[in-house]
């Protein structure tokens, strides 16, 4: 990392702790030069008060005096750095933490979802994640550290250097070993950390796996749980096979830095002695040397260390701010003003649209289609024909990697597709809020009828009765214990339900009734077919019964679409819609 892009994630952390909590480094500033004159003033004291009581024979009302004021001055910075640290900091903290928090979850939800195929983004993010937003403040606290340091240093500098040189001497070897065991302890740490990524975040799903209720069906039922317990002892077995030499390395290096330093220290007890002996030093010296030879040596280590200490902190920062300012998904914008020689109105153009998942093999081939705003689609094909990539593509989340779409919206001020389209997909989610954050969080003025419409919509009106506290009934119990678990049906319901509160000018809505009872499928068909008349519809469906009132069909094969027109066309053309729908008529006569 160049030293310029390493003070530009520096700065970029320390602009957000800025913006999270404007006096942290004022108030720490303040404490840390109290506290560093504290320490400069212990020294002195303690020094100057052995000699008094050995060489000048003080009164007890002097000692007693000079005590009371380096008390009362000590106590109070005492004081005031536990106040800092104890009740501002963790205050400002929290602050922070939740600044941080909203920062990364704000971000990380609005990136293209092509970017979880990667492996490196997937761990960039678990970083950035489950960080607690620590190095916001982390160049803050350096810079005040270093600033501590070098008054502390040039401090006891001039007091060691009044006794011998060799001292000092002492104290700079001491101090550049520390920093080269320092420096390579903090290589391993990150190459450690590097290599444990993709552990780490195998290890928390695991975790998750025993830990949510969804997963406790499938636990109990098959061997599944068996096979990730197993998972589980091989991830722990690599992670000591892919550590273990750095961990030997690292109890080697701390086994010699702690050899040295126990030399260091016996060769300044020699040259004290020495010292003493002849008479060129006082017993008040002798003690702080003594005492304080550690403390310099740190002050001289931490002035060392500040660079690379901000560059090992910027390799972590990297993760955060690679996840911050990577690619956003990007939003279409839709036009609101019909072209002189456009005679589509409201409309989506897709024009010879191609996607792959692998950068290899397409799984939608040159698909052409116009699909107007004001009818009823139905998007029907076997199972890998391309349909809800075909979706997912017109909704924004995966970005062609060939071809066009453009959205039109004459009349409507629409800004852009997510303000285009309702939608519920195969792989909803029903997440631990009440039924009616569920369907709608942050309701506006009319958000309490939107909720009880899409609630009667979706035919989940006489469950929501049922329940304790009606549609403010929390679900799923991981927030709260007698939250309730919703059946597969009424989840789909609630996902229907969702869609429909959103309340947009398209409404997708794939295999809405794949968990639904018949008599609940026919009901909500029906409620579908008469919702058209006001907005449009994207259905997906297999049950092709259910695309006899749509106004268009799209047929898809092998990712393209094979068929398109009304289902009377698609009939009378005698092709591959019209037989899908006579096996499926006879296979229902035949089940009836």
């Amino acid at each position: 990392m160049k030293t310029r892009e390493v003070f530009g994630l520096n700065l970029e952390m320390t602009k957000h702790l800025m913006k999270a909590s404007p006096k942290y480094i004022i108030v720490n500033s303040i404490d840390t030069v109290v506290g560093t004159a504290s320490t400069v003033l212990q020294i002195l004291f303690y020094q100057k008060l052995i000699d008094l009581v050995i060489y000048s024979e003080p009164s007890i009302a002097k000692i007693a005096v000079s005590f009371l004021l380096y008390y009362l001055l000590c106590s109070a910075a005492k004081a005031f750095n536990h106040w800092v640290t104890l009740v501002f900091n963790e205050k400002e903290k929290r602050r922070i933490y939740l600044y941080y928090k909203k920062m990364i979850y704000t971000e990380s939800v609005k990136k293209k979802i092509e970017k979880y195929s990667s492996e490196t983004y997937r761990n960039m993010l678990h970083n950035a994640v489950y960080h607690n937003g620590d190095y916001l403040y982390s160049f803050a606290v350096q810079l005040l550290g270093l600033m501590s340091s070098a008054i502390s240093f040039l401090s006891v500098l001039y007091l060691f250097q009044r006794l011998h040189f060799i001292f000092v001497f002492a104290a700079v070897i001491s101090a550049v070993k520390n920093c080269v065991c320092s420096s390579r302890v903090n290589k391993l740490k990150y190459e450690m950390h590097q290599v444990n990524m993709m552990i780490e975040r195998c290890n928390t799903y695991i975790y998750n796996l025993f830990y949510f209720k969804k997963y406790i069906r499938e636990l109990r039922f098959y061997p599944i749980g068996n096979y990730f317990i197993s998972q589980y002892a091989r991830l722990k077995e690599l992670w000591w096979q892919k550590n273990k030499k750095m961990t030997i390395r690292r109890g080697c290096e701390d086994l010699i830095c702690k050899a040295a330093d126990l030399l260091i220290y016996a060769s300044n007890v020699v040259v004290l002695m020495l010292l003493l002996v002849r008479g060129e030093i006082t017993v008040g010296e002798f003690s702080m040397v003594l005492t304080n030879f550690v403390l310099l040596s740190s002050y001289i280590e931490r002035i060392i260390m500040f660079f690379p200490a901000v560059w090992d902190g910027a390799k972590y920062m990297k993760d955060i701010s690679d996840v911050i300012h990577s690619e956003n998904y990007c939003l279409k914008e839709v036009k609101n003003e019909t072209a002189a020689d456009d005679s589509q109105g409201a409309c989506i153009k897709c024009e010879n649209l191609c996607f792959s998942y692998d950068g290899k093999n397409n799984v939608l081939n040159n698909v052409t289609a116009v699909l107007p705003l004001t009818k009823k689609i139905a998007v029907v094909g076997e199972n890998g024909s391309g349909k809800t990539t075909f979706v997912k593509l017109l909704l924004g989340l995966y970005t062609p990697t060939a071809g066009t779409i453009e959205y039109c919206c004459p009349d409507r001020h629409i800004k852009n597709n997510m303000e285009l389209f309702s939608v519920m997909l195969q792989d909803y989610r029903i997440f631990a809020l009440s039924v009616a954050d569920n369907i709608l969080p942050f309701p506006d003025e009319n958000g309490k009828k939107r909720i009880n419409d899409a609630i009667c919509f979706c035919g989940l009106e006489e469950k929501v009765r049922t329940l304790p506290q009606g549609a403010d009934t929390i679900l799923t119990g991981e927030f709260l214990e007698e939250g309730i678990c919703l059946s597969g049906g009424e989840q789909q319901k609630t996902a229907i339900a969702r869609a429909h509160a959103k309340n947009r000018p398209v409404l997708i809505l794939d295999e809405p009734s794949g968990r639904l009872d018949p008599l609940s499928e026919r009901r909500l068909i029906e409620k579908i077919n008469h919702l058209s008349a006001d907005k449009s519809v994207i259905l997906v469906t297999h049950n092709l019964t259910y695309t006899k009132n749509a106004d268009l069909v799209l047929y898809f094969e092998n990712g393209a679409i094979a068929e398109c027109g009304s289902p009377q066309q698609l009939i009378s053309c005698k092709g591959r819609y019209e037989k899908m729908l006579s096996e499926q008529m006879k296979r229902m006569e035949a089940e009836a």
